[in-house]
């Protein structure tokens, strides 16, 4: 028994099916299925049911993830811990936001991070959804929330706020109507922790929605082609021409916005490097930020 046999083993326990394993760990499924027949050849004893719709652990199966996922905390947090202890302003940092963040507010200032310091390489990860720092799915987080998690240090810098848009010429046809009588123009309902959908769920609960999509520069063009209201933060939707407030911006959708480390990293220079330089360039644009 190796590392990499519990990797294998952790893997496909996580993923329920040896496709989703093979994926996790850039292998083909062939291999992920040579290598489990093997392991529990040598072993003795059965590790997984083979069932139509995917692979369930048996008790030594269980048994075998809990250790293996020990051992992989212990590996991340070794892995953590030596990267702190780097000084040197070069190499990867992985950078995640969500998207009119990452679109509109970031990118300008990873360029010039970039340019002044050539031997860091930015990954950026576009996503709302909550990459595990702890686990090294990203090094630096931009975020917009009323409270991170406890696990991760960082600082808030200023208000985020969100507001209801529309074209002038969409609110020129329909000036007579309520807010809730309008088209809305939504985030996917699959993204249901967006402050705008939890927001809409509470206030709206019954709105006429017309128009969903998982990505925020998508609403942000059809609100400009006069299909509805879309609810966009204030930093997006004030810049746009095409587009007007259709209220004042609503203190329920008031968050803040934060940049976000792992701990372990807060010695690590070029993590350290980038989080001061994104702070100080996002406090410049604080007025835009909070509407």
């Amino acid at each position: 028994m190796n590392w990499d046999d519990l990797k294998l083993i952790l893997a496909i326990g996580r993923s329920g099916s040896l496709s989703g394993a093979a994926r996790a760990l850039g292998l083909n499924h062939s291999t992920v299925f040579r290598r489990l027949n093997a392991i529990e050849k040598n072993l003795e004893v059965r590790l997984f049911e083979r069932q139509a719709n995917g692979y369930l652990m048996t008790e030594a199966g269980e048994a075998m993830k809990r250790s293996a996922e020990r051992i992989d905390e212990e590996v991340i947090s070794l892995s953590r811990e030596l990267l702190g202890r780097d000084l040197r302003l070069q190499g990867k940092i992985r950078v995640t936001a969500p998207e009119g963040v990452a679109l509109r507010l970031l990118t300008p200032h990873l360029a010039a991070f970039s340019r002044l310091h050539p031997e860091i390489i930015i990954d950026l990860v576009v996503t709302s959804s909550s990459l595990r720092l702890s686990h090294r799915e990203a090094d630096l987080a931009v975020r917009a929330t009323r409270k991170p998690p406890d696990k991760y240090i960082g600082r808030e810098l200023c208000k985020f706020r969100f507001c209801m848009y529309a074209s002038p010429n969409y609110l020129a046809d329909h000036q007579d109507k309520a807010l809730e009588e309008h088209a809305w123009l939504m985030p996917d309902d699959g993204i249901d922790f967006f402050p705008s959908t939890v927001w809409r769920k509470k206030t709206y609960p019954n709105p006429n929605i017309v128009y969903s999509s998982n990505n925020t520069m998508a609403i942000v063009e059809v609100a400009k082609a006069g299909l509805g209201v879309a609810p966009l933060p204030c930093f997006l939707g004030d810049s746009e021409p095409g587009l007007v407030r259709v209220i004042e911006p609503p203190e329920e959708l008031t968050l803040g916005l934060w940049v976000l480390i792992h701990p372990d990293l807060r010695h690590t220079a070029r993590v350290r490097a980038l989080m001061t330089f994104l702070i100080e360039a996002l406090i410049d644009q604080k007025s835009a930020i909070e509407g």
